[in-house]
């Protein structure tokens, strides 16, 4: 039985016009993903679907976070996570060079299933780098720890200098 069974939409019992789906993606979503980079986390998604004669139209809203370890301080943090993002599923098929956004589909198509498309979604919705504004959190997740000891490095390196960038000073006036 397909994993992302819970993720199709009957489209072809589907009227004209527009369609309100929610769904909430957690740990047991995430794993039927090989690799993935998201272990933990609770994305809530709004999917509006704009059912037209020659076309879906598809918004998925996501906000929500994921478990990460912070590239600053190494703790645990919940990652915000938000976007908007929109598919157009045609009928017909593909002329021409396809678009990422853009989806071809046979027209006898019973049902179109989404949870791909939320996965990539989340992944695509990602920061690059795992940190957030932790300073407005009223119980920071921070290794006070770790952040100690870097601000101590920081202090040292300004006074005493980045030998390396001195060094090359010198070759430059020596020239």
């Amino acid at each position: 039985m397909d994993p992302l069974l819970a993720y199709s939409i009957p489209v072809q019992g589907l009227k004209t016009g527009i369609h309100r789906f929610h769904y909430e993606l957690d740990r047991d979503f995430f794993r039927h993903f090989e690799s993935s980079p998201v272990g933990e986390g609770a994305i809530k998604i709004d999917l509006t679907l704009d059912k037209r004669p020659d076309m879906l139209v598809l918004d998925f809203d996501l906000d929500g976070y994921i478990q990460a370890e912070c590239d600053r301080c190494t703790a645990q943090i919940q990652l915000p996570v938000a976007d908007s993002r929109q598919l157009l599923v045609k009928y017909g098929e593909a002329e021409g060079e396809e678009e990422d956004e853009v989806v071809f589909v046979p027209r006898e198509t019973s049902e179109f299933n989404v949870g791909q498309y939320l996965y990539e979604f989340t992944i695509l919705a990602l920061p690059i780098t795992n940190t957030y504004d932790c300073q407005s959190d009223p119980r920071p997740p921070c290794n006070f720890d770790v952040l100690q000891r870097l601000q101590r490095e920081e202090d040292t390196e300004k006074q005493e200098g980045d030998s390396v960038w001195d060094a090359l000073k010198d070759f430059k006036n020596n020239n």
